[in-house]
C-alpha cells in the first residue's frame, strides 16, 4: 500500500493510496515476472476525503506510482474508494 496518482482521460490528476497485488495465471510455473498472462488488481482510495472527484470515472484511467511508472487500469466501482483492474504490465513490477 502506498501513494499514487490517478490520471483521468481528460488529463486531470488526483492523489490516491493504492493497494495492489499481482495475480499470476495458475498455469505458470515460475511466478517471477509479469507478462501478458498475469494481471494486477485491488483498490485505490482518494487521499482527500473532501474531494468531489469520482474514482469510478477512471474508466479507463492511468495509475502513476512515485517512481514515475504508469499503467492503465479500469475502476471497478466506488466514488472515494474503488476497486481497480490493471491493463497491461503492473507499474510496480521490474521489467
Amino acid at each position: 500500500m502506498g501513494p499514487a496518482i490517478v490520471i483521468f482521460e481528460d488529463g486531470s490528476e488526483v492523489p490516491v493510496t493504492a493497494s495492489l497485488v499481482l495475480r499470476y495465471a495458475p498455469s505458470r510455473d515460475d511466478n517471477h515476472e509479469s507478462d501478458r498472462n498475469s494481471t494486477w488488481a485491488d483498490s485505490v482510495t482518494l487521499v482527500d476525503e473532501e474531494s468531489d472527484v469520482n474514482l469510478s470515472d477512471a474508466f479507463p484511467g492511468v495509475l502513476r506510482l512515485p517512481k514515475g511508472r504508469e499503467s492503465e487500469f479500469m475502476a471497478t466501482g466506488g466514488q472515494r474508494e474503488s476497486g481497480c483492474s490493471g491493463i497491461g504490465t503492473a507499474p510496480f513490477v521490474d521489467a
